[in-house]
C-alpha cells in the first residue's frame, strides 16, 4: 500500500498564498480521474521500475480523494488584509442558521483537528442556546 498526496496549490499562479490556493483548487477540480490515474502510474513507474515494478502488473487499485475543501486556509497578516472578527469569511460562513450549526476546521480558519474539535464545541454551544 502506498499513500501519496498532492496539495492544492499552484505556486506560479499569483503572488499571494490565497491566489495560489484558489488556482490549485480549480486545477484539482478540472483534472479528470483518468488523468490522475495516468500520472500516478507514470510517477510510480518512473520511481520504482528500476527495481522491477510494473504498474500494469503491480497496481491492484487506485483510490483518489479529491478534497480541495479539506485544507482550511488560515489568515496570513503579511498577505491578507485583516478585518474585524465578525467580517471574516470563516466567521460569516459558520453563523448558525435556525437549527443548523456549521462545525469543521474551515469554520476555524485552521487546517487542524483541534480547530475542528473547537468548532464542534462552539456549534454545540450555539445550538444549546436555542429555545425550543
Amino acid at each position: 500500500m502506498v499513500h501519496m498526496e498532492r496539495f492544492a496549490t499552484k505556486t506560479d499562479a499569483g503572488p499571494t498564498p490565497a491566489e495560489q490556493y484558489r488556482a490549485g483548487r480549480l486545477e484539482l477540480f478540472a483534472t479528470t480521474f483518468e488523468t490522475m490515474e495516468r500520472e500516478i502510474r507514470n510517477q510510480l513507474a518512473g520511481t520504482l521500475s528500476g527495481g522491477g515494478f510494473d504498474p500494469a502488473r503491480d497496481i491492484a487499485g487506485i483510490t483518489v480523494n479529491r478534497w480541495a475543501h479539506g485544507y482550511a486556509r488560515f489568515y496570513n497578516p503579511i498577505f491578507d488584509a485583516m478585518k474585524a472578527e465578525d467580517e471574516l469569511p470563516h466567521v460569516i460562513g459558520r453563523a448558525r442558521f435556525g437549527r443548523i450549526a456549521v462545525a469543521n476546521s474551515d469554520a476555524g480558519a485552521m487546517p487542524t483537528i483541534d480547530s475542528a474539535i473547537d468548532q464542534a464545541h462552539r456549534a454545540i454551544e450555539d445550538l444549546a442556546r436555542i429555545r425550543v
